[in-house]
């Protein structure tokens, strides 16, 4: 029903010749003869007439159905774009992804992240390297000085051996000397 009235009414707005349907209608009715409240209408009338709508009704259908099939290729047209667009957004966003992160180690994070961690990472590498160089060259220091006093320990005692050693080769001597004074006097 509601595919004839939508017919009907673009039906009006159609030529045949130089008059619409509703134009051809009234001609038709006014231009009938009237037999008490009937309208007697020749039949030769009413099939041109007929045929008329069937040609608007046909022409109306045919406009009807290219225009499903104009909005059927413009609803695939726009799932297609639409698909398109979707995989544009994702490319940006990957892209956008990769443009502010790293994947480091398989962790992906941000570039600033990344940057902020390995400065920080070599700021602490080089306070340490700092921190064992001042260690040991007080080490070295201390090694040398305990060397230095280890080398002046180690003359001292070889001066005392040597003076210890001279002393008891002194006393000896005189001992020696002593007991042959004994024997000396013993034997005389």
């Amino acid at each position: 029903m509601r595919i004839i009235t939508v017919l009907l009414f673009l039906g009006i707005s159609f030529n045949a010749g130089a008059q619409s349907l509703d134009d051809q209608f009234r001609e038709l009715r006014d231009g009938s003869e009237t037999f008490k409240v009937y309208k007697v209408i020749k039949q030769t009338e009413l099939n041109a007439f007929w045929s008329v709508v069937t040609d608007s009704v046909k022409e109306v259908r045919s406009e009807l159905a290219e225009a499903y099939l104009t909005i059927e290729k413009q609803r695939v047209d726009m799932s297609e774009r639409d698909k398109t667009i979707t995989g544009k957004d994702e490319e940006i966003s990957e892209l956008e992804y990769s443009a502010s992160h790293i994947s480091v180690l398989g962790i992906g994070m941000f570039k600033e992240a990344y940057l902020a961690i390995s400065f920080t990472l070599v700021a602490l590498l080089i306070a340490a390297l700092v921190f064992l160089y001042g260690r040991s060259k007080t080490s070295i220091a201390t090694a040398r000085k305990k060397v230095q006093e280890y080398a002046k320990l180690n003359a001292d005692y070889e001066e005392y051996k040597k003076d210890s050693l001279e002393k008891q080769m002194k006393l000896r001597r005189e001992l020696q000397t002593q007991i042959n004074k004994l024997e000396e006097i013993r034997s005389s």
